[in-house]
């Protein structure tokens, strides 16, 4: 026995020196400690030793297993969470709890704050298409508004107040704003969809979901502009409870050794027809991370000529910088780019509205409205 334990505490010590084991890697955002320099003034002052010591500590073998071992345990033991901002509910179902916190409208920014974006957002809609232009305001889907009867237990009972959500949806209705509410149509769905539209161990819409509301948005798009467009359509599926891409993203930051849930997925096996008589619109998207799901699956590519991705308004990405690669964006290239684009989508779930487009709509406004500004109206 005694020669056993000394043999596990070794282990990791052995696999540093001869790696044995292929161990897979974490997920989530994390920093290793670098290696440090030894000189006399940190080896009197002690800064060689934290430095190393924590060197050591990110760096020894079997690390990322042992960290999934001890996940896996405190999960199925205590359903403790490692990851940052996770609540596990119901049936387990992963939350973020600023995602509950819309749902409940702690986060809401007040009438007259939403009523001047949206007045705003109306007169810059009503310009762009004198020019020829559309705007669209999409109201992606949101998880705690999927999902409110697995809320953790503190959550359940909390009063809920009034949201960004319902307020946004009121007025742009009441307005006139283009606007495509996914949130409501997925709600609809819910109770009558056969396929699974969100996942439990994710964030985002599934990818399923995400293909059945481009495909929607693209028969938006044809009836706002009078156009014929290229649509992703599908003959086949396929079903597996192994989850691809972003649909268990919360789950696979956990670092669990086993899944979170069962759930059947559902993965379409998707094909674009186009012909002479269809029209491609070069298109800028500004919004969150439910854009990347249309870019992964490769709708962008297919159904628009140009496209490009202002995330939050505050980054670039387009088919020549990826994601990994944003660029910051400058004023006076999106005013640039506004020039060039057909439809500008600005497209957000309820979690983030609190700061849609961040100063875009103010700063487009100011640019088409120079003298209302001026004069403060």
């Amino acid at each position: 026995m005694l020669l056993f334990i000394f043999a596990v505490l070794f282990l990791p010590m052995v696999q540093k020196a001869l790696p044995f084991i292929k161990s897979k890697g974490l997920n989530g955002e994390f920093t290793i400690a670098p290696d440090t320099v030894f000189t006399v003034n940190k080896w009197f002052d002690g800064a060689y030793w934290n430095k190393k010591n924590q060197y050591i500590n990110d760096n020894m073998g079997l690390r990322p297993d042992l960290i999934r071992l001890t996940d896996e345990i405190d999960y199925d033991l205590f359903k403790k969470i490692h990851s940052e901002w996770r609540l596990i509910g119901d049936n387990s179902c992963v939350f973020q709890d600023v995602f509950i916190y819309s749902y409940l409208g702690r986060d809401y920014n007040g009438y007259p704050y939403i009523h001047e974006k949206v007045r705003k957002m109306k007169a810059i809609q009503d310009t762009l298409a004198k020019l020829g232009k559309s705007l669209i305001f999409v109201q992606s889907p949101c998880k705690a508004f999927y999902y409110p009867e697995y809320f953790p237990k503190e959550y359940k009972e909390a009063p809920r107040k009034t949201t960004n959500y319902e307020v946004y949806k009121k007025l742009a209705d009441s307005m006139g704003l283009n606007q495509v509410d996914f949130n409501a149509w997925f709600l609809a769905m819910k109770s009558k969809s056969t396929e699974l539209l969100f996942p439990k161990q994710g964030f985002h819409w599934s990818i399923y979901g995400s293909l059945l509301a481009a495909d929607s948005f693209t028969n938006y798009m044809e009836k706002l502009r009078g156009t014929r467009m290229v649509h992703p359509y599908w003959n086949d599926v396929i079903h597996t409870d192994i989850p691809r891409g972003t649909d268990n993203d919360i789950a696979r930051s956990m670092n669990l050794i086993f899944p979170l849930a069962h759930e059947t997925f559902t993965y379409p096996v998707v094909q674009y027809k186009e012909d002479k008589s269809m029209v491609k619109p070069n298109v800028i998207y500004i919004g969150d991370s439910f854009l990347f799901q249309w870019m992964d699956e490769g709708f962008m590519d297919h159904t628009d000529n140009n496209w490009q991705i202002w995330y939050y308004y505050m980054t670039l990405v387009n088919k020549d910088i990826p994601e990994k690669a944003r660029h910051f964006l400058d004023d006076q290239y999106c005013m640039d780019q506004l020039n060039k684009a057909d439809c500008i989508v600005i497209m957000y779930t309820s979690r983030n509205l609190d700061k849609l487009a961040r100063d875009f709509v103010e700063k487009t406004y100011d640019h088409f409205y120079p003298s209302n500004n001026s004069t403060g109206k």
